[in-house]
């Protein structure tokens, strides 16, 4: 697999390095003085596929392959759209980066516009939870406001982890990987390529591989947060440079982010500029709201997936409310009440709820606080 993964991010690479010829097409006369509407409108759609020479079939399942192979195709796929002026824009903050690259490799046949003037928004959503590609990460199952257009999604997490993201953001700047440990709120902080060798990785972060394979079950009580991708440190720069008010410092980062090595010429200019320190704000905040979308994400889809896979609905179909039930003092001194284990969690709702008429509540689970 490494080979071939290898051989798949030279393709990607070389179509970046060789986007298609430009569409040839006589500007109407009523688009003289704007040629790029023109552009827009006689322009045809071709797939990524059609317009890249790779076939869709050429990238595997996400299940088949390690971080470092998808990691490295994913950064390669947006060269490939870098180069085409495509621009991904509705990806939703704090989704994980391999569902990413399974929606990307999902929808290669997805008509586009190349558009040398102007370039292209590429949207994914579909606005239907049913069937967005996006799935449970998405933002499209959310009641938006008149003024959607100033308006920004709240991601409340609880202040226990809250507290954590400074030391989350120093971890992955660092180019560690940082694993929160949801039960104990502790840090591990584990170098990539240790987290691309299941056996020693297992063993750091306390995983025991039982039945020997190469997969390890990383969800549950504990999730990561990786060093950002070049498309999303790339993001980062590009959002920066759109906030300045200084025209002549934006053009001379527009050119650093055009250049052969973005990051580098980017980091060159803005920290021997009079911008320095509001760069360096600048990425703290959007680190801080990076680590915090993805915890969000994470409880977000562990309470979904609670609540529609495991089942809390009463015998006669209706869904069960859990702010309704109530919670006997017996739970209020039992030791898994306060340690927050999902199954555990739902397991004693369902109990509760069972008994919610009784007159006196009896669990066999009960674990006397010590």
């Amino acid at each position: 697999m490494d080979k071939y993964i290898q051989q798949l991010i030279e393709d990607l690479q070389q179509a970046a390095k060789n986007p298609p010829k430009p569409f040839y097409f006589e500007t109407p006369p009523v688009f003289d003085d704007d040629p790029s509407m023109a552009e827009l409108s006689m322009v045809p759609y071709k797939t990524i596929e059609e317009l890249t020479g790779i076939k869709q079939e050429a990238f595997p399942h996400i299940n088949n392959l390690h971080c470092r192979h998808w990691r490295g195709v994913l950064d390669a796929i947006f060269e490939v759209l870098d180069s085409l002026l495509i621009k991904l824009i509705d990806a939703p903050k704090g989704m994980p980066k391999e569902w990413l690259y399974d929606t990307i490799t999902s929808n290669w046949h997805h008509p586009v516009q190349y558009l040398p003037m102007s370039g292209m928004d590429l949207e994914f959503c579909t606005g239907d939870p049913m069937n967005c590609p996006y799935g449970d990460f998405c933002d499209c199952d959310h009641e938006w406001p008149d003024d959607e257009e100033f308006f920004e999604l709240e991601r409340e997490i609880p202040e226990c982890y809250e507290a954590l993201i400074p030391e989350m953001v120093e971890t992955i700047e660092s180019g560690l990987v940082c694993f929160l440990f949801t039960d104990t709120l502790e840090l591990k902080k584990i170098p990539q390529a240790v987290c691309d060798d299941p056996e020693e990785f297992g063993t750091l972060i306390g995983i025991n591989d039982k039945e020997g394979s190469d997969e390890i079950n990383i969800w549950g009580d504990h999730f990561a947060v990786e060093p950002l991708l070049r498309f999303e440190l790339e993001n980062m720069m590009e959002d920066f440079i759109n906030q300045l008010l200084n025209d002549t410092m934006q053009t001379k980062l527009f050119e650093a982010l055009n250049s052969k090595n973005r990051a580098e010429r980017f980091n060159s200019v803005v920290l021997k500029s009079a911008e320095k320190q509001n760069w360096l704000n600048y990425k703290q905040s959007w680190l801080e709201q990076h680590v915090r979308a993805i915890i969000w994400q994470d409880l977000r889809n562990s309470s979904i997936y609670g609540e529609e896979l495991n089942g809390f609905f009463n015998d006669d179909g209706s869904r069960i409310d859990p702010g309704t039930v109530p919670t006997p003092s017996l739970c209020m001194l039992c030791k898994s009440f306060y340690i927050g284990d999902p199954e555990e969690d739902m397991l004693c709702l369902l109990n509760r709820n069972d008994q919610r008429d009784e007159p006196d509540f009896k669990c066999g689970a009960f674990k006397k606080i010590e």
